[in-house]
């Protein structure tokens, strides 16, 4: 094993022996005698850091034990700094694969081991002292973005064949959003009074690992207090974009989880409203925002046309799910 003179000044600094090490995405993978652990560069704040540890470390007292919790080094610090003064973290890790998206068995025991995550969250006192539903606040600041790119590509005086797809949509999907958030404007203070509890925040496929006997959590840097019903969204949109929308898989996961933790037919609608958001338009209208405008990808134009193709298969499952759950929207 040849090691990165870089980094092993970095884990030096912690009581462990390493037998062998790899790359992950953006991580190091480590076998030690103490366990597997992850060393990666900090991320956040270093008081959003110990806010985090501190949940990890309260959540485990809560009985949930499959999370990468922060490892001290030998000075008591969660941050150890290399020659070069970059800050890395150390956290606990586990021998198992990603969940896979596509494999209705890997769903069906994330959404198990989601609602088994919120019920242990919900044994922590929220550490904040006002009451907001923040996913309303990032759904409105997400269409004043969308806004922002479409008032921006009608003072263009030559418009590429993306602009021209994207303005022509535009108003579809512009008035999705709208819809959101009128929605959750005049519901957020009954969702907040129900399920306002901590959040893992961005609950999706490569922050579940499926291991031999268990299911571990991680990545809780995103971390908040809201609906924790916004992270099951955000695990069933992700199954749905991958799986072309099927109603009866999607029955099958929110039954899996209101096993666990019933559901209300509040709860129902609310899962609808999110559902109904144009999330994969806004991420294609934020990459445009943050691009060199003058030459546009083809694979951006390509996921455009995708989500506009998606946008059809969405609007006959969303039906499907009012008229499954028997829902008296409002119009």
């Amino acid at each position: 094993m040849i090691l990165s003179e870089k980094l092993s000044e970095v884990w030096e600094c912690y009581d462990m022996n390493i037998a062998s090490m790899y790359k992950g995405r953006g991580i190091t993978i480590l076998r030690t005698d103490k366990g597997m652990r992850v060393l990666q560069p900090l991320g956040t704040s270093e008081s959003r850091l110990e806010q985090e540890a501190q949940l990890k470390e309260e959540l485990y007292q809560a009985g949930y034990h499959e999370i990468d919790r922060y490892i001290r080094n030998r000075d008591g610090e969660l941050i150890t700094c290399d020659r070069y003064h970059t800050p890395y973290v150390l956290k606990e890790y586990f021998d198992g694969r990603e969940c896979n998206i596509r494999l209705e068995g890997d769903m069906t025991a994330a959404v198990t081991n989601l609602a088994n995550l919120h019920r242990a969250l919900q044994q922590v006192q929220p550490k904040v002292q006002r009451k907001e539903l923040k996913t309303l606040h990032t759904f409105q600041r997400h269409n004043k973005e969308m806004k922002r790119v479409r008032n921006y590509m009608g003072q263009i005086p030559t418009k590429s064949d993306f602009d021209y797809l994207y303005v022509s949509c535009f108003d579809m999907f512009y008035q999705q959003g709208l819809e959101v958030v009128d929605h959750l404007e005049q519901s957020q203070e009954s969702l907040m009074r129900n399920r306002w509890y901590y959040c893992h925040g961005s609950y999706h496929q490569h922050n579940i690992l499926i291991c031999k006997d268990s299911i571990a959590t991680v990545n809780f840097e995103r971390f908040m207090v809201d609906n924790q019903l916004v992270d099951l969204y955000t695990f069933l949109r992700k199954a749905m974009e991958k799986n072309e929308y099927q109603p009866d898989l999607l029955f099958r996961l929110i039954e899996t989880y209101d096993a666990i933790i019933r559901l209300s037919e509040e709860d129902y609608i609310f899962l609808y409203y999110l559902l109904w958001y144009p999330e994969k338009f806004w991420k294609i209208s934020n990459q445009y925002n943050n691009m060199n405008k003058a030459w546009i990808p083809p694979k951006t134009f390509e996921k455009l046309k995708t989500v506009i193709r998606q946008d059809a298969l969405k609007r006959e499952l969303l039906e499907t799910y009012r008229q499954h759950y028997a829902l008296n929207l409002q119009t």
